[in-house]
């Protein structure tokens, strides 16, 4: 009673900026945190890091975007690589699985282990087209989470967008709606990708409607409200899977 405390506190109020909370305090950038998952931070961090640095050389963040789809591309292309190859093995294949289907049609469970033989022999795993992209998503939710928690995004400009924090929203639809162009860019980059791949989706028995069209359409509802950024990140590392899947033989 009657003695005297004092407490020092360092109060900070302002944008998650990793280089103004170096600048202002050296254990401060410690507070920023994105979506506190500790494997996921580690991505989110790197990832913040890196369009940082890729912003001082090309100050223009829509840049910045397609720059680190094309890193992350070519960090998970030898998968992506094997993968395309899977589904053109599962293409070239898919004459002797008709005629399989064919002779063992009332027999569902000699058919599988036929299947199973045949893509032991030309070593081929039916599940490898899933993989490049389930390794996408840890990076997609780490760009989310950037977006959402970094201000560097906020009003910046890219083509005809007026903010890459936003939906592009191109113009103004009646009942309040917008035109969002990305989104529908996307869907159609998707139904190009999921159309290359259509006999081999069929050939391995998963059903049609991954391959066609209603598949693009989800996409594009899904990616419809979300931030232009995200949309352009998705869309250059669809367009550059397409061009590849081109050119791979």
């Amino acid at each position: 009673p009657g003695a005297t405390q004092i407490f020092d506190f360092t109060i900070y109020t302002g944008p998650q900026d990793l280089q103004l909370l170096k600048k202002l305090d050296g254990n401060l950038n410690k507070i920023m945190a994105f979506s506190g998952v500790a494997l996921l931070d580690i991505i989110e961090k790197f990832i913040y890091n890196v369009l940082l640095l890729i912003n001082k050389i090309i100050p223009n963040w829509g840049v910045c975007i397609i720059l680190i789809s094309l890193l992350v591309y070519g960090a998970t292309y030898p998968l992506t690589l094997k993968s395309m190859l899977s589904m053109r093995k599962m293409q070239e294949l898919q004459p002797k699985m008709a005629e399989l289907r064919e002779k063992y049609k009332n027999n569902p469970q000699k058919l599988n282990t036929e299947v199973v033989q045949l893509y032991k022999v030309h070593n081929i795993n039916p599940l490898s087209g899933c993989l490049p992209m389930l390794l996408q998503m840890p990076v997609f939710i780490s760009l989310y989470q950037v977006l959402w928690r970094t201000h560097n995004f906020q009003g910046a400009k890219f083509l005809w967008i007026k903010d890459l924090s936003l939906p592009d929203r191109l113009a103004k639809l009646p009942f309040g709606l917008d035109l969002n162009i990305l989104p529908i860019i996307l869907a159609v980059a998707m139904y190009a990708q999921t159309k290359m791949t259509q006999k081999q989706t069929a050939t391995a028995g998963t059903p049609s409607i991954l391959s066609g069209p209603l598949m693009s359409v989800m996409f594009g509802v899904m990616f419809y409200s979300v931030p232009s950024s995200l949309v352009l990140y998705w869309l250059t590392n669809s367009t550059i899977s397409v061009l590849w899947y081109r050119t791979i033989k």
